[in-house]
């Protein structure tokens, strides 16, 4: 990607730059604003497909029985960014678990989707959604976050992960009437899911 830097010289006017488009540096010289910079840390290229970011062995686990749907755009990428939105159900109903879903962006607006993620997942959304739990996690990616909430009967625990370019959000919902499962199970098993999307990634 090209990148074209403009340098203007300041007149000796005396005005000071008012806008949000240019920074000065000593000896009045001004550069403007550049592109969002990349986000340090880790850069990913290569991602699999939506249903291969979390292993079998992991869904069986944490979800037995449940089959994978993918996103819209999980094989459509683009030079600019990579997207995956694949959804794990549960056949039928009844049972402890309803599903998962995993929402990954690889981009260098990774940190943004990330911060608009977490403002999102913050928001109780109708009068019966609540948020009960919301706190940092450590040991997993640059930076995570985990939102749990309850909506009439159900459950959701939504853990949220950037690592480098990569934003990564995984969410668990389950039936509080036909589950004993614990909210700290959930976000354990959340978090598994996360592990393994950043683990697939290269």
């Amino acid at each position: 990607m090209a990148v074209v830097v403009g340098v203007v010289i300041a007149t000796s006017g005396g005005d000071d730059d008012k806008g949000d488009t240019a920074a000065k540096k000593p000896g009045g010289v001004t550069e403007p604003k550049g592109p969002e910079a990349p986000p340090k840390g880790k850069t990913f290229t290569k991602v699999p497909k939506g249903c291969e970011l979390i292993k079998p062995s992991t869904i069986e686990k944490i979800a037995p029985g449940a089959k994978c749907t993918p996103g819209l755009m999980d094989d459509k990428d683009l030079a600019s960014m990579i997207t995956r939105m694949p959804k794990w159900d549960h056949p039928g109903y009844g049972g402890d678990y309803q599903s998962l879903d995993v929402s990954l962006l690889v981009s260098p607006t990774a940190k943004s989707k990330y911060d608009i993620d977490k403002r999102v997942t913050m928001k109780e959304r109708g009068p019966t959604h609540e948020v009960t739990d919301s706190r940092p996690v450590k040991g997993i990616g640059e930076e995570a976050f985990v939102v749990h909430a309850v909506d009439d009967s159900l459950t959701w625990v939504t853990v949220l992960v950037r690592e480098g370019n990569a934003s990564v959000r995984t969410g668990f919902v389950y039936s509080q009437e036909t589950s004993d499962r614990t909210p700290k199970q959930t976000e354990d098993d959340a978090i598994t899911a996360a592990r393994d999307v950043l683990a697939s990634l290269s």
